[in-house]
């Protein structure tokens, strides 16, 4: 916890790598979240078929989500999707310019009570 998925056409081309890019979003989620930096997880999913608007092959989206448990006030999702949005801006600089780029960023809160973690007892309101 959290888990940090981001999902991207196949005609995306990323300015950098993964890695550098989720470091960036674990940071972000450390100091303005106080969220552990050992319970972030993160992936990347690059989606084949899909299809944005009429199809046009230049309209491109990567959409980034953001699940923790609940307890954090609006204005720091706010925030955190706000630094969030700035980092995808970055890791997909060259291809805002060139294409019909679309990037959202979504933070959602997973109730604790339908959430199950192990080791037992590693689960609390700061992950």
């Amino acid at each position: 916890m959290p888990h940090i998925h981001l999902e991207y056409s196949e005609n995306c081309r990323p300015d950098g790598s993964f890695a550098d890019l989720f470091q960036q979003i674990h940071s972000t989620l450390s100091k303005v979240g106080g969220i552990k930096l050992s319970n972030c997880k993160s992936r990347a999913s690059c989606q084949k078929d899909y299809f944005i608007a009429d199809g046009d092959p230049s309209h491109a989206f990567a959409h980034l989500s953001i699940r923790f448990v609940t307890g954090r006030s609006d204005s720091i999702k706010t925030q955190i999707g706000a630094n969030c949005m700035e980092h995808l801006k970055l890791f997909f600089r060259k291809q805002i310019n060139e294409s019909n780029l679309q990037i959202t960023v979504e933070v959602r809160d997973i109730q604790l009570k339908n959430y199950h973690k192990h080791p037992e007892g590693t689960l609390t309101s700061q992950q």
